[in-house]
Parts: C-alpha cells; structure tokens; sequence
C-alpha cells in the first residue's frame, strides 16, 4: 500500500483545567492545572505519544476575575516561554509553540529566548505571533491606551523582521573553535543587522548562535485583514477559528488564506492551515453524549446568553423555563437558517431530538469559540478526515474539555483510527518542528554575503 501524498498535522493545545469552564468541577478533576508540573509534562508527553507534530503553548499578560466563569485558564496562565523551556526537557519529539505578545515585549530579548530554546530542544521551539486584544494589558506596561489594530500590525511586522534577522546574524559555521590557532569565533560571519525602522533600532548582533531551525517556524491567528496578510507574508501555521464557519465556510477560508501566498512568493506548501476543534471522545457514541452532556450541565450563563440565542434564533425564548424542550416553546418552522443550524447542532451533540432551551443555549455559547465534535472514536475521524480531504484543513488544534483526561482519550482512541485510515503518521519522520512541517531548513541571509563584506538589514 502506498504512502498518502499528505497526512494530517496534528496540534494539542493546553489549557490546564481543560478548554470546557466546567471540567475543574468534575469529580476527581484538578484546579491547579495551572501551577502543577507534573499535570503540563504529562499532558505534552501523551500529545508525545500520539505524535502530535507540537504542543501548543497560549498565553495572556492579565488575569481577569470576571472571566472565571467562561475561561477560568485565562484567568491563571503560566508564561509560555518558560513552560516551553520546561516542556523541551522533559520531552523528545513534539514540537513547542510559545506564544509571544508582541506589543508588550521587546523582539531582541524574544530572539534570544526562543533561539536557547531551539538549543536546549534540539529545534523544536515554534513562535505564535499575537499582538493581545485586552487595555488592562496596556496598563500594566505603563501605558494608557491599547494600540488600534493598524499600530499593532505595524509593529508586529518590524517585530518580527528584526527576529528573522537576529537569528540569522550568526553564520552556521561562525563558531569555528580551531584549536591551532586559537580561534573560537569568525568575527566575518557574524553580523551586526543596523535594522533602522519606525519602531526599532537594532544594531545586533544576537549573542545566540542561529537557532538549530535556522529561522525558527512563525505561527499567528486572527481573522483581520491585517492579521491575514502578515500570516501570508511571514506564517509557516496559520491557526484559524474558521471551524466556527460550517465546512463550506471553512473552505472559503483555507482557499482565501492560501491564494494571499503567492504575492509573497510562497507557495500553498509554505503554509499549514489548522483550524481548532474541541474534541469529547469516549469508547462509544451514547459515552461521549453523557460526558458533554455532563459538561454542559456545568456551564455558567447569563440572561445576557438567552437574549443572544433569541436574536440568533429569530424567535423568542428569553423568557421560557431553562428545562423545556425547545420545540414546546418556539415554533421551529419559524427558526431562521442560523436558528435552524443552532437547533440542529444541539441535537448532534447531545445525541437526541428533544432537547431543552438550556442546552440549545450552553452549546450555542460554546459553538461560538471553536466547532465541537462529540462522538466515537469512528466518529471523531470521519469528521477530521472530511474536513482535512474536501480543502478544509492541513490538520487540526485539539482542544480537550477536559485534562487530563480529554487528552488521553484523544490519543487513546481517535489517533489509532486515524492511523488506521493512514491519515496520521506512526513515528516522527524528523527531529526538528520545521520538519514535522514539512518546511526545509533556510539558508541564513548573510550566509551569502562575500567574506568581509557588511550586511545592513532595514525596515524601510
């Protein structure tokens, strides 16, 4: 049998006491997720087993109380780059995304964090690019305002040039450690980068020899215009919520996100399109019901909640008691299209015709972040499988509800079947996260610059 042309890219993203607000609450579940060691290695060593290409690292510089109820991770969260540096230790294989804000960082300090940890991993460090949405952000780096989107992207962009440069400012062959002559380091294939831009002033050199990458894999996400347009210029992974749009939206969006690269002079190859899809696997069909259903029961809402439901709907159930059946208190041929999808969406997840306002509400609410699948381990493939062979999808962000049981069950179950239907590789074809891309290693800029000569890299 011969090897498929493509297989499925396949990343976990952590979210400590699990993607559903209520997992923490479950028996027998952890709320230290956060702060626990042992919690995050275990959760990135089963994402190992599964050959999952990376491990997925979020971030966030404020923490917001009143979030508790619909995003308790966001209220703690560890500093990415550092747990990435824990994570490469105690693992072999995956892949490390860290997450990098870059309007409240400056880019030689992240050039330089991100290349040790390509070191200390033997380059398997990636950069998720975000540029942060929240003023209480601003305020605690001794700023007033959160830049507009324009000024984030502006700066986003110097940002990540000056990164590029910097880790190419050492040659590959710079540390020659000639032991004759005495020499340790050939001062022509090390260069200073003088970026002279809008926002930065950089002279370089790196004090870091280039990344065992060569130029260490970009990743961003975002919807924007702006957003799209510095992925197509500079995003090795472009991590999307187009799973939110139905699987014709999510088309549009890969097609549309892929026909920006050639501007740049990159191919559709040059880029990994990977929408987020939140997972509830068990053994069997009814299982994974209750487990959602259980999950659900948990969830925290507002009358803020049934007013938006109503609007989406297109008609009223503001005021219906949260057990009755939807059908009892809205006339379902009078359901607009997104109302009638919203309603057919409850049914699939739950597992059953008759459900209630509550529970078309909860999974309207959660349907919102990120397309949820709830199923069999069969069931769970057919749909990743659909997604990634009708131009959906390069491969897919998992989210477990819960953690760490959610991830155990991902790799436990649906990666055999994936396997099975060749889909999903078996073993790690390389060593770096560029080669679990399927991206060579680039030459360094300089590199072909004549000996002696100066290399002046520019923002303008």
């Amino acid at each position: 049998m011969s090897e498929p042309a493509r297989r499925m890219h396949l990343g976990l993203t952590i979210w400590p006491t699990g993607f559903h607000p209520g997992a923490w609450r479950l028996p027998g579940s952890r709320n230290d997720g956060n702060s626990n060691p042992r919690l995050l290695q275990h959760a990135a060593r089963t994402a190992e087993r599964g050959r999952f290409d990376f491990f997925f690292i979020g971030d966030r510089l404020v923490g917001l109380t009143a979030s508790q109820f619909a995003a308790p991770n966001e209220v703690l969260r560890p500093e990415a780059l550092t747990l990435a540096a824990n994570i490469a230790g105690i693992t072999e294989h995956i892949g490390l995304i860290t997450t990098v804000n870059t309007t409240y960082s400056d880019p030689y300090n992240v050039a330089r964090a991100a290349a040790t940890i390509d070191h200390l991993s033997g380059g398997r460090v990636g950069l998720n690019i975000v540029t942060g949405k929240n003023v209480e952000a601003a305020r605690n780096f001794g700023r007033d305002q959160h830049w507009d989107n324009e000024h984030r992207y502006d700066w986003a962009t110097e940002y990540i040039q000056v990164l590029q440069l910097l880790w190419d400012s050492w040659e590959d062959d710079a540390r020659v450690a000639d032991t004759v002559t005495g020499q340790f380091v050939d001062p022509d294939r090390v260069h200073h980068i003088d970026f002279e831009g809008k926002f930065f002033s950089v002279r370089g050199p790196l004090n870091v020899e280039r990344p065992v990458q060569g130029q260490i894999p970009i990743i961003n996400a975002g919807a924007s215009e702006r957003s799209r347009e510095l992925g197509a210029q500079y995003s090795d992974l472009r991590f999307t919520n187009s799973s939110t749009l139905g699987l014709d939206g999510a088309r549009e969006y890969y097609a549309d996100l892929k026909n920006r690269l050639p501007h740049y002079g990159r191919s559709a190859s040059d880029q990994l399109v990977v929408p987020g899809m939140a997972v509830y696997v068990e053994e069997s069909q009814r299982a994974a019901h209750e487990a959602y259903t259980t999950l659900q029961r948990l969830l925290e809402t507002s009358p803020v909640h049934r007013a938006r439901l109503s609007e989406a709907l297109g008609v009223a159930v503001t005021d219906a008691a949260p057990d009755a059946p939807l059908a009892e208190v809205a006339d379902l041929a009078q359901l607009s299209d997104d109302g009638r999808r919203i309603a057919d969406s409850a049914r699939e997840l739950y597992g059953r015709e008759r459900v209630t306002v509550a529970e078309v509400n909860a999974s309207f609410i959660r349907g919102g972040m990120f397309k949820e699948v709830v199923g069999s381990p069969s069931r769970v493939a057919d749909v990743l499988e659909e997604w990634f062979s009708t131009g959906a999808a390069d491969g897919f962000m998992i989210f477990p509800p819960t953690v760490p049981h959610g991830v155990e069950a991902f790799v436990d179950l649906v990666v055999p079947e994936l396997q099975r239907r060749g889909l999903h590789h078996r073993e790690y074809a390389g060593t770096t996260l560029r080669e679990h891309f399927g991206l060579p290693r680039p030459l360094s800029r300089f590199a072909t610059t004549p000996v002696g000569a100066a290399a002046v890299g520019s923002g303008r």
